[in-house]
């Protein structure tokens, strides 16, 4: 089963194969250390292998198939669609080769009896599970196995276990009632995914980035806001609450500005193209509708992932009869691996980065790809914009962190460094927007060079949306 992760890679260089080749050495040498720990007792074996060969089984069937992965959200889901939605994601193929691999690891559980014996059998025991601490002892194999089989089966259901625990906690509620007097508004809140503010275009970036975006007259661009973290997990958290450089912990103890827009009666929608985090998890299930569109894809899949794939919840959920809505949409963006994130006809510049593996790329290769990624965002920004242009509404774009671009020999957000800490920002409102507050569009546009930290979202958000609440500090309010 671990062999099917690196099909989709490809590699164009010797160096690059020694690396591959590591890597997948040490994914099968890890799987090795849990069927050795299985096979100690024969007993054991003989009930847990067939089980452990059926899970991979299918999960390597979807990943090979449908380039779905097994993930936190992916179990979420399996468990919330009802038995015959599950049941459609059956067929004869699947029946066939989980039946091969069924008999074939019933051949091998004959084998381990009648050939296969072990002295000291604690002993044995003890070098498994010292073998398997041994391969997630650090942070970066743990990561590396999270996506793999027959690990990520385990991370997953502990993924999906701590997501369901830190849903359950209690974040404190916001006391008070907030007060709204518009009729009808639409708030759109874009979450962005390691977008740099240098490299766009509407702020003087020498390529045409955004071509979109410059040809709006109602877009005001922010780019000298200060990311408090370089990390989504820790960033996004951070962006959705109350929470400031004084008060980070707010971020794990209160509510977002959700639970204000919803008492003030907005209904509230997170459009996911990334997976749930336990650190934001909490914040997507305070909205009323939550979407799941990126269908278990993760960072370990180098398939397509598009944010295109957003379009139809969104389009579905403008439709709601809903007068106040809000809308929070986490984009996959420009996270590596750049080519996965855009189309090939959004390529305008080459070449591009080809190869997974980061240092084998050049300088203008990786830029290259990383710009075609920002153009592709750009479409996709325009098609949210187009749907929104003849409603009361207002549509802001923060990115959760940015990405190094070669500062300091650097490259994307792998380690902090203060090039991570400068993302790109802009808000668009719509001609009835600004006829209904034309002081918001004022003071946006006089607050535009104001350097603000990433926790002025919250405020922002709330004060776009009409709404008046103790809550909102106008100092960090970019539409006072």
């Amino acid at each position: 089963p671990y062999t099917t992760l690196f099909r989709s890679i490809d590699a164009s260089q010797l160096s690059e194969w020694f690396i591959l080749a590591a890597r997948w050495l040490f994914v099968v040498i890890s799987t090795y250390f849990i069927v050795y720990l299985l096979a100690v007792n024969k007993y054991v074996f003989a009930v847990l292998f067939p089980v452990f060969t059926f899970i991979c089984t299918i999960i390597s069937y979807f990943r090979y198939t449908v380039k779905v992965e097994l993930t936190q959200m992916v179990i979420d889901l399996a468990l919330v669609n009802d038995l015959r939605t599950d049941i459609d994601m059956v067929s004869w193929k699947l029946i066939v080769i989980v039946l091969i691999a069924l008999a074939l690891s019933v051949f091998v559980v004959i084998f381990r009896f009648r050939r296969v014996s072990f002295e000291h059998a604690w002993l044995h025991f003890l070098l498994a599970i010292a073998g398997i601490a041994a391969v997630n002892s650090t942070w970066q194999t743990r990561l590396a196995l999270s996506r793999r089989i027959p690990y990520s089966v385990f991370y997953s259901v502990l993924g999906y276990i701590d997501n369901r625990n830190e849903i359950s906690n209690r974040h404190l509620a916001f006391g008070g009632t907030p007060e709204c007097h518009a009729d009808s508004l639409t708030v759109v809140f874009v979450l962005g995914e390691s977008l740099r503010a240098s490299n766009i275009q509407i702020n003087g970036y020498e390529r045409p980035t955004t071509p979109l975006l410059a040809k709006e007259k109602n877009v005001v661009s922010l780019p000298n806001v200060f990311s408090e973290y370089p990390y989504t997990h820790t960033s996004v958290p951070y962006i959705l609450t109350r929470a400031d450089h004084a008060h980070q912990q707010r971020a794990y103890t209160e509510r977002s500005f959700v639970s204000i827009l919803k008492k003030a009666g907005y209904y509230t929608a997170w459009i996911a193209n990334q997976e749930s985090v336990a650190t934001f998890a909490y914040f997507m299930n305070e909205t009323d509708t939550l979407d799941y569109v990126n269908s278990g894809k993760s960072l370990y899949v180098m398939s397509q992932w598009l944010d295109e794939d957003i379009i139809p919840s969104y389009e579905r959920l403008l439709q709601s009869n809903r007068n106040r809505k809000c809308f929070i949409i986490h984009t996959i963006g420009s996270h590596w691996f750049y080519d996965s994130h855009y189309p090939e006809k959004f390529a305008r510049w080459q070449p591009t980065a080809r190869s997974k593996v980061i240092s084998e790329n050049t300088l203008t290769e990786m830029r290259n790809s990383y710009d075609n990624t920002i153009l592709y965002s750009d479409w996709f920004w325009h098609e949210l914009i187009e749907r929104l242009r003849g409603e009361n509404a207002v549509l802001i774009y923060l990115s959760d962190h940015a990405e190094c671009m070669g500062e300091d020999g650097y490259m994307t957000h792998g380690t902090d460094h203060p090039a991570l800490h400068r993302p790109a920002c802009f808000v668009w409102f719509s001609e009835k927007y600004a006829q209904n507050y034309p002081k918001k569009v004022a003071a946006l546009r006089k607050n535009r060079m104001k350097r603000y930290n990433s926790s002025f979202l919250f405020h922002s958000v709330i004060s776009a949306a009409d709404v008046k609440t103790k809550y909102i500090n106008h100092q960090e309010n970019i539409f006072y």
